[in-house]
Order: C-alpha cells, then structure tokens, then sequence
C-alpha cells in the first residue's frame, strides 16, 4: 500500500521527501503526528512494510495500520497520536505479520479440506 513519496519510517528515523529526518519518539514527531495524514513503517525485524493512516472515529482522529499480504488487508489500531511510538508501531507490525500468517494457514487448512 505505501506510494511513492509517502513519509516513511525506517530505523527509528521518520523520511521525508523535502524535509529533513525526524527521530521516532521526538517531541518533532509527535507535533509532526498532529499534522501528518499517513506514513509508511518498514519494520527493523522484518521485511514487512505497513501503512498507518489517521482516521476519524466517533468524533476524534485514531491511527489505524494495514498491511497487504496475499491479496489480504489486514488491519489493526495503533492509537491516538501521543501513543504512536516505535515500540507500538514495531508490536503492531509483528501482530499483522502474525494475523496474516494466520489466514494463510486458515486458508492452506481450508483448502486441504476441500480436496478430501
């Protein structure tokens, strides 16, 4: 999901395309939280890459991530700005790696029973 020109954080260190770097956990972060719509994470323990979006729910704005695996959207939510750190965002990555995992096996398993 992530597109060319998309914030991206990588290593502890927010990209921007014409901007300098800001460091993850930041009071600059978190003011440039407030402003941001969306980003991109690359995980520092896999190859994995998810997308963070701020929505708006039942009246206040809440950051959600979606990461595409086979075809699959799988989502989860993040939390409001202040709670956006690297550690929630590298737990969130390792809980859709493992919910996509989880499909795919759900489905091998389904599969499998069909052909018996």
């Amino acid at each position: 999901m992530a597109h060319e020109g998309m914030p991206v954080v990588h290593n502890g260190i927010l990209l921007l395309p014409d901007s300098d770097p800001i460091q993850v956990d930041s009071a600059h972060w978190f003011a440039w939280l407030d402003e941001a719509h969306h980003f991109s994470y690359m995980s520092t323990r896999t190859s994995y890459r998810m997308t963070v979006r701020k929505e708006k729910r039942r009246h206040d704005l809440y950051w959600f991530a979606y990461l595409k695996e086979a075809g699959k959207l799988h989502n989860g939510y993040v939390g409001r700005s202040s709670k956006v750190t690297a550690e929630r965002l590298e737990q969130m990555i390792q809980q859709l790696v493992e919910k996509s995992r989880w499909f795919r096996r759900q489905c091998q398993h389904e599969k499998k029973a069909e052909r018996t």
